[in-house]
């Protein structure tokens, strides 16, 4: 092998280069995506990255479009592969600031990863009052650590997930949903409210009412972050509840709180943010929801 490559490694290795640069200087070194991918698992490097790596070079197709909803149309952001499909799908939920260009950076990561992925944007997002105050189901998931969303919201995503069931590129089979915040609570209770959602990824967001949880059929993966955690009715604080509760209503619920993450952990930069993190955290639990897809999509 290239010592130039394996010079490389030991610097990945040591933390003198950051995965994304890794990943870009093996694929140049390497002289294409998959002899980076044969590269770094003869270096013994986990299966994650070497996803990461193939995905790197991956071709995908995006664009701006509307979805009908009952109560009008759904501005949205679309990522995808190239190709005809079928493709299983995620529906991307932003958080609490709306569509911005780090939650279509997560589509695209998706898209590059074969999966078809829809950014709705949600209006209804907004935590504050025009006075600065906050409205008052945030005080109350604030007070009670219990996410209570809207119907009309949840709509909303029943028609997103509607409109990706109808398309001849996706595999409607294979629809799952990831949000992140408010989001990663929107999700949460879409899989109390979809006996068809084949997934729920749940990036520090809220439980929703604990007696909704029976409903559940989706397996669903929590990620948190360690320093969310400010008190017993924190994102966090009741992560290990919503565990208890989830296993003895057997329901299939994996999590992982990440040590040294706040809140907010797989963005990049302040909010709303424009691209994913290059951080431990965020890179362990890319891997993780990849995996836990992969998993599931075998078992389906």
């Amino acid at each position: 092998m290239d010592k130039s490559l394996e010079k490389l490694s030991e610097g990945f290795r040591k933390g003198q280069i950051n995965r994304r640069e890794f990943i870009q200087r093996v694929v140049l070194a390497a002289g294409g995506i998959v002899a980076a991918g044969n590269v770094l698992r003869k270096l013994g490097f986990d299966p994650g990255l070497v996803r990461e790596a193939q995905a790197a070079g991956a071709d995908i197709i995006t664009m701006d479009l509307t979805y009908p909803s009952s109560d009008g149309d759904v501005d949205a952001y679309l990522a995808r592969p190239f190709g005809d499909g079928p493709f299983p799908a995620m529906i991307v939920i932003h958080e609490i600031f709306g569509l911005s260009e780090f939650a279509k950076d997560v589509a695209r990561l998706f898209a590059r990863n074969g999966y078809l992925a829809l950014a709705p944007h949600f209006p209804e997002g907004g935590g504050a009052l025009p006075d600065g105050k906050h409205a008052q189901w945030m005080l109350d998931t604030i007070r009670t650590g219990t996410a209570v969303v809207p119907n009309d919201e949840q709509d909303k995503l029943r028609d997103g997930f509607i409109f990706l069931s109808q398309r001849s590129d996706v595999d409607p089979s294979h629809i799952a949903s990831v949000g992140f915040c408010w989001g990663g609570a929107r999700s949460f209770t879409f899989a109390t409210r979809n006996p068809d959602l084949w997934a729920a990824v749940v990036f520090y967001g809220s439980t929703p009412p604990l007696d909704d949880l029976d409903a559940i059929q989706a397996p669903v993966l929590g990620l948190y972050g360690g320093l969310d955690n400010g008190s017993p009715t924190s994102i966090t604080g009741r992560s290990a509840e919503t565990a208890r509760e989830m296993r003895a209503r057997g329901k299939d619920f994996e999590w992982e709180v990440y040590n040294q993450a706040p809140h907010g952990f797989f963005r990049a930069d302040a909010p709303p943010g424009t691209r994913i993190a290059d951080t431990r955290p965020a890179n362990i639990a890319k891997d993780l929801v990849f995996d836990f897809l992969q998993r599931h999509y075998d078992r389906g």
